[in-house]
């Protein structure tokens, strides 16, 4: 039984001179980077990650057996080095022997190896000759063809990147005739999302993702665009450690041209929700890994000027819990009992959240819930209002010290108003609101505030009757004067005859005329 290999997490300080050597995986040819964890091959000296070893079985030179972690000996391996620095001897050990000289008369064993191969050769074709019936016909028939290859040529790809490929004649045929391309690429053990997506206007193609554990995972279709063609498939969801296996295919036999393929890493975040039920989790399953600690992040929106509390609760491992909002670290009260972690605070502005829920103690992992409850909002004050009389009846109220009154009135553009209001044990306070929101305040007298103007606007206006420095009884009164319109303005006698079409005169009726008499004429008022 092959024992567990031991991993060894590169650091910062630690490994520095190991890190500045730029030494890489010898498969996917990736500079090795703190928080990777890798392997050094005990055979060889070969150092890997832990997914290329793990994907492997092994190192890639085919040793199977691990060494311990040595800085020295991994600088001396260099960049996938198939045999490593020989290691000095332990102190008080004896140097060993030097190698014993080539013996001499080496060509003469070479000559007889030479010599064997031939009648190998001879023999063999007298087994071929044999295989003859007596008509001459052929037994055992050899193909001349030259064998194809038994699948695409793998691509490794170091980092997720953009990959801009083609599928052209002279790349490997499935037995339908597709044309393919093959990629590698081996994912770390970060916790990080991995999305997969290929896009072509040339061909509709196909993409196969093989994962670490053999699954084979088909593209779904995000678009089909007839008018422009461009056709885009992905898988998305997966997360390492481990080799990954993409095939890319045309959907259709014969078909070629440009496609595009790309891999999308991204640290895992959740949506919480605030005032929602309680999210169950695992640490450690789908987890980003930082300096040894898993972390899981969860984004919400926080809003300012409420109180937000966070609770994650695990039987587990000791929470711990980290809010960044939109200025940077939060700050705020932390509770601790058990497994239970509250986190009290106030966002001082609207705006995006981000918790990081982690260990108190390296490499711990198991199920907690989280859940986030906020205050809720503040009703707005509902505003009392009444109709003030017109007629000068005084409308009486009683205040505090700081309290308001608002009354609404009516108006019209050109409306005189005169408002006064009487205070009993204070100085009051007198303002008119307009429909613009236009605040006109009066001057306090005394026990007295009044306001006299001509409403500039028609709409409902506001009165605000208030009592600063004490309490008391208010008396406010309104009169209100309406303005002066047309229909108020008297009618002369045929006005409403002015500017219309003056009838023509009556038609010409001399020969029916008779002239009449004129009392006491001389001739009787003949001419």
């Amino acid at each position: 039984m092959t024992a567990v290999p031991e991993f060894h997490r590169l650091d910062a300080d630690a490994d520095a001179r190991f890190l500045r050597a730029r030494v890489a995986d010898p498969l996917t040819r990736t500079p090795f980077r703190p928080t990777n964890e890798v392997v050094m091959c005990d055979a060889c000296g070969t150092v890997s990650l832990r997914e290329t070893w793990e994907a492997l079985g092994g190192c890639p030179n085919g040793h199977r057996r691990a060494a311990a972690w040595d800085v020295s000996a991994a600088l001396s391996a260099g960049d996938g080095a198939a045999t490593a620095a020989p290691r000095p001897p332990a102190r008080g050990a004896a140097r060993p022997a030097p190698p014993p000289e080539e013996p001499k008369g080496r060509w003469l064993t070479w000559l007889l190896v030479a010599v064997g191969v031939a009648g190998l050769v001879v023999l063999g074709i007298v087994v071929v000759g044999m295989l003859r019936d007596g008509n001459d016909t052929t037994v055992v028939e050899t193909d001349d063809t030259p064998a194809g290859p038994t699948g695409p040529q793998a691509i490794v790809i170091a980092e997720p990147s953009l990959v801009e490929g083609s599928l052209a004649e002279g790349d490997y045929q499935t037995p339908d005739g597709r044309y393919q391309d093959l990629y590698t690429f081996a994912a770390d053990s970060s916790g990080a999302v991995l999305a997969f997506r290929a896009s072509s206007e040339d061909f509709f193609p196909d993409l196969v993702v093989e994962t670490p554990e053999g699954d084979r995972v088909e593209a779904e279709t995000l678009s089909d665009d007839p008018d422009t063609g461009a056709r885009v498939v992905a898988v998305t969801g997966l997360r390492g450690p481990g080799l990954y296996r993409i095939l890319i295919a045309a959907r259709r036999p014969g078909e070629t041209g440009d496609y595009a393929f790309r891999i999308v890493s991204e640290n895992p975040v959740r949506p919480l929700t605030p005032n929602g039920s309680a999210v169950q989790a695992e640490l450690g399953k789908f987890s980003e890994r930082v300096e040894g600690f898993f972390r899981d992040r969860y984004r919400f929106t926080g809003a300012a000027g409420r109180e937000h509390t966070v609770t994650v609760r695990s039987s587990a491992f000791a929470p711990v819990v980290q809010m960044e909002g939109p200025g940077g670290a939060v700050s705020g009260e932390t509770g601790r009992a058990g497994g239970v972690v509250t986190f009290v605070f106030t966002p001082q502005r609207d705006g995006t959240h981000t918790l990081v829920v982690t260990s108190q103690s390296a490499g711990k992992t198991g199920a907690y819930t989280v859940q986030l409850a906020v205050e809720a909002a503040e009703e707005p004050e509902q505003v009392v209002t009444r109709t003030l009389p017109t007629n000068g009846q005084a409308v009486t109220d009683s205040l505090q010290a700081g309290d308001t009154q608002t009354y609404s009135i009516r108006g019209r553009v050109g409306d005189r108003v005169r408002l006064e209001v009487r205070a009993e044990g204070f100085t009051p306070s007198l303002t008119l609101v307009g429909p613009d929101g236009e605040r006109t305040p009066a001057s306090p007298d005394g026990d007295r505030a009044r306001l006299r103007l001509t409403l500039p606007s028609a709409g409902t206006y506001r009165v605000i009757v208030g009592a600063t420095d004490g309490s008391g009884v208010a008396r406010t009164t309104l009169e209100q004067e309406a303005a002066v319109t047309s229909e108020d303005i008297p009618r002369l006698p045929g006005a409403d005859a002015l500017g219309r079409e003056t009838p023509p005169p009556p038609a010409n009726d001399d020969e029916n005329y008779r002239p009449q008499p004129i009392d006491n004429a001389p001739d009787g008022g003949r001419r």
